[in-house]
């Protein structure tokens, strides 16, 4: 059959996790040609990349997207790290993004502790006046224990004072250290120690010594929380003054970013040439389809390409390209955006200005087919604090569009209907199960429930995680496990060092992790190439499809008295005669077509043909689109 040769995809979002696509893709594509691709977050940018590598299939698309692997694995020295230098912060994070890059440092990967990192991070992250405050506060503690030892401390102690000062001190010293043994490197203890050693040595009696400890630590904890409060003032006082002109997030995604020396003691690598996130898909988008301007929505003719997309102003998903009506101010747009993408758009002024930037006209942004991809993708992947949000405005008001994955990190249900004609495939992301070492798992084509995400909560901020992850993918979760769904889609497992936020991974990582995604592309085209595991996909959703019918039946024939009633005296008011092409005159138009349509599945009622349920009972229900 003809559409034995089509499939549809839909990826998950995971940020760097989108390594693991372009290689499953180019596997799928082997055997079949992509009708409708969707994603959010990362997988929004694989989605486009797929559409685009599509669309210049015939020019060698699909071989361009899986050399992506190689230019992300193949260089050497600060060429390695292309992944981390595509996020690059605008001018006005630069000091923000410092701190965010030394937490991910790790002497295993990077060659770099956190902790030294931190050191410089900090140091560049606060005005001269806190570096003051700052100043005096480590002095204090550098020549406290020696200032009390040498100046303050009394000739003659209590021989009980003596005792009780040094079981207190060892007691706060193991408490408060103990926990840190192995986070901090060498050089740290040796500098915290510095103060403490200077004290005891001016110290004129052993009960002297042990309060020189006691004034170490009270002094220790002191500029702990001077620490802690000169940050977070300086925070709260950015964040006040400057959330919305930077969108929220560290990382635009377009700009001209260079690393500085002080960045480079932070841990961010140094630039070789990698353009930021946005320029960097906009140019790729480009090549992979063949295109000489910006690829657009039209550009991609019939392969459907759908993002999502979280409007956080109305507190709702919305699916990309829009079917609604948006403005756009083209500073608001520069931010984020590469500047041929913004000129590219060309959208009619209207009369009104941008809320944001009041000298700015408001645009219209264009209909679907002179859209770019470029835009929706970075709409859908604005990972909420790291990368900044996107603006667009209706009504006059500013509409905030952030990550996709906060409404659907999976989207499995974009191109779902209940007869498919052929499979969405799902290509997705979860963490190793216990005592489970397969890297890919592809679920039977059944309603076994085998396999079935589980993680193990053993702390606090797991279980806080866990939370997290379940308010954002309990939808999308359950989705995945029904029948009819579960064996089309691929799991690619990862640790807890992979994908994610890990900015930071070695090439070797990367392309372990893009060679997992090839295996999980090739274990789909193997499954369903072969005809009797499409047949059997399709009779499990006519299955599934046909009770949920049945059900539907069932509540026709109780209520066919309620409903027949309604139609012989209900008046299709006024406002409700746009339903129809034609106003009714007198009642509905369809009324012996609805009762004939009513009393056929009111026959399809609990004891009808369609005998058996499967372990998972699905609901049919009607539901808002995005």
């Amino acid at each position: 059959m003809e559409y034995d040769r089509y499939c549809d995809l839909t990826m998950r979002g995971g940020t760097t996790s989108g390594v693991v696509y372009p290689l499953a893709v180019a596997s799928l594509a082997r055997h079949y040609e992509f009708k409708q691709i969707g994603g959010a977050s990362a997988g929004a940018i694989a989605a486009a990349f797929t559409a685009a590598a599509e669309r210049g299939r015939a020019s060698g698309g699909f071989e361009k997207l899986a050399k992506l692997i190689d230019w992300f694995t193949s260089g050497t020295g600060a060429d390695q790290w292309r992944l981390a230098q595509l996020f690059q912060p605008a001018e006005k994070t630069r000091a923000l993004y410092r701190i965010v890059v030394a937490t991910m440092q790790k002497r295993g990967t990077t060659g770099r502790s956190a902790i030294s990192c931190l050191f410089f991070a900090l140091l560049g992250a606060v005005g001269w006046r806190a570096k003051a405050v700052l100043g005096l506060m480590a002095l204090l503690w550098l020549g406290g224990p020696v200032l009390w030892s040498a100046l303050l401390a009394p000739s003659v102690y209590p021989a009980w004072l003596g005792v009780l000062v040094v079981v207190l001190a060892l007691a706060c010293l193991a408490t408060v250290l103990w926990p840190l043994r192995s986070s901090l490197p060498w050089a740290a203890w040796v500098v915290a120690a510095v103060p403490l050693v200077l004290g005891l040595a001016f110290s004129r009696h052993y009960a002297t010594a042990a309060v020189v400890l006691l004034v170490w630590l009270v002094l220790s904890l002191a500029a702990v929380s001077a620490l802690i409060l000169v940050y977070g003032y300086a925070m709260q006082k950015f964040l006040r003054d400057n959330a919305r002109s930077i969108h929220f997030g560290l990382v635009p995604g377009t700009g001209d970013f260079r690393a500085s020396w002080l960045d480079r003691l932070a841990g961010v690598p140094k630039s070789t040439g990698v353009p930021p996130l946005a320029d960097w898909i906009a140019d790729r988008l480009d090549s992979l389809a063949g295109t000489e301007e910006a690829l657009t929505f039209g550009d991609l003719g019939d392969v459907n390409l759908v993002l999502m997309t979280t409007d956080l102003s109305e507190g709702r998903p919305y699916r990309l390209p829009f079917k609604e009506t948006w403005q756009y101010c083209e500073e608001c747009l520069g931010y984020v955006l590469p500047g041929r993408v913004v000129e590219q758009l060309n959208g009619a002024v209207t009369g009104a200005k941008c809320p944001l930037h009041e000298h700015m006209p408001l645009r219209d942004l264009p209909e679907r087919e002179h859209l770019p991809v470029v835009l929706a993708v970075r709409m859908s992947l604005s990972f909420p604090g790291l990368i900044a949000a996107v603006p667009l405005c209706r009504d006059g008001r500013v509409h905030w569009f952030s990550d996709g994955g906060i409404t659907s990190n999976f989207p499995i249900h974009f191109f779902d209907s209940l007869l498919p004609r052929w499979p969405t495939f799902g290509l997705s992301l979860q963490p190793y199960p216990d005592g489970d070492a397969n890297e890919v798992w592809l679920p039977e084509q059944d309603a076994s429930t085998s396999g079935t995400r589980y993680a193990p909560l053993g702390t606090m901020p797991g279980f806080l995680l866990s939370i997290l992850d379940t308010f954002l993918d309990w939808r999308d979760t359950m989705q995945s496990a029904l029948p009819g769904y579960r064996g089309r889609i691929a799991h690619v497992r990862q640790s807890a060092d992979e994908g994610g936020s890990n900015l930071f991974m070695p090439p070797a990582t990367i392309r372990r992790l893009a060679l997992r995604g090839q295996h999980a592309g090739d274990l789909l085209r193997e499954r369903f190439q072969q005809q009797r595991n499409t047949d059997r996909y399709r009779w499990i959703r006519l299955r599934m499809a046909l009770r949920e019918y049945q059900e539907l039946g069932e509540q026709a024939a109780d209520r066919d008295a309620l409903y027949d009633e309604l139609l012989d005296r209900f008046e299709i008011p006024e406002a409700l005669h746009e339903w129809f092409r034609t106003p009714p005159a007198d009642g509905d138009p369809f009324r012996a077509e609805i009762e004939v349509a009513l009393d056929h599945v009111g026959r399809l009622k609990a004891d009808g043909p369609f005998d058996g349920a499967p372990p998972v009972d699905p609901d049919l229900r009607l539901t808002p689109p995005e």
